[in-house]
């Protein structure tokens, strides 16, 4: 007779057991499968990141190189720019560290400006008219000023900058820090800078080019003579007559 199955027997409790032993065996796998899927996942990123970084330590390199080569092209080509006798060159940035950059050496730099000083008055400079003549004037202006001797070096070199206008004002403010020790360095500097703009020396020969002019009356022909002269070192007194005679009207009143 077959053996009736009821939830108290053995037989039947052993049914559901096995089934959810099974289950329970089922649920593992699933839950392994599931975790190996979550580790490959987590592990993709890592991947991609690592990938990412090998890259850009690659390109770190690179790129600071063609930084590099892009800045020293820059600094060659101002260094040309600045070596063309009477072109100013470009204006470069201001070092961040400091709050005046200063061409002057220490010595210049630290002096204080005498109180109550005024520069006196010139001609502002601007790179074009002769520079010899601007200099000259500034010397003679500021040697006639009274100044204590232990200032006078340094008032002279921070004084020429309000003398300069324009392309002469950009130079200036261009020069390599520290590197002006005295009004002479600063001063041939400039000379060196503003060469093409300096006048051609005349000679007593140059006189002969000036001659009376048709309706100009004798008074006017002199006093041109003689301006012209006076600008001419050294002149020779027998070529200055001899310019002179030749530079009449034939029909004058001479």
């Amino acid at each position: 007779m077959p053996t009736l199955e009821t939830p108290n027997s053995g037989t039947g409790a052993n049914l559901p057991t096995t089934e959810m032993r099974g289950d329970a065996s089922t649920r593992e796998k699933f839950k392994d499968a599931q975790t190996y899927d979550v580790e490959d996942s987590d592990s993709e990123p890592e991947a991609d990141k690592e990938a990412s970084d090998g890259a850009a330590r690659t390109e770190s390199p690179m790129i600071a190189h063609l930084h590099q080569m892009f800045f020293d092209r820059l600094d060659a080509m101002q260094s040309m720019v600045e070596r063309l006798p009477g072109v100013a060159p470009p204006i470069r940035k201001s070092n961040p560290d400091s709050y005046a950059d200063t061409p002057f050496m220490d010595e210049i730099t630290l002096i204080e400006m005498p109180r109550k000083f005024s520069f006196p008055s010139i001609k502002a400079y601007d790179g074009t008219t002769d520079l010899d003549d601007h200099v000259a004037q500034y010397g003679q202006r500021m040697l006639a000023v009274a100044l204590p001797k232990g200032s006078r070096k340094a008032t002279m070199c921070k004084g020429f900058s309000s003398t300069l206008i324009g392309p002469a004002l950009q130079w200036y403010i261009n020069l390599p820090s520290r590197s002006i020790a005295s009004f002479a360095v600063l001063s041939n500097k400039f000379v060196e800078q503003f060469a093409s703009s300096r006048d051609l020396e005349k000679t007593s020969d140059s006189l002969y080019e000036i001659i009376q002019h048709r309706a100009e009356p004798l008074r006017g022909y002199i006093a041109r003579f003689n301006q012209e002269k006076v600008a001419i070192p050294e002149c020779s007194i027998p070529t200055a007559i001899s310019a002179f005679k030749r530079g009449l009207l034939p029909d004058g009143d001479l």
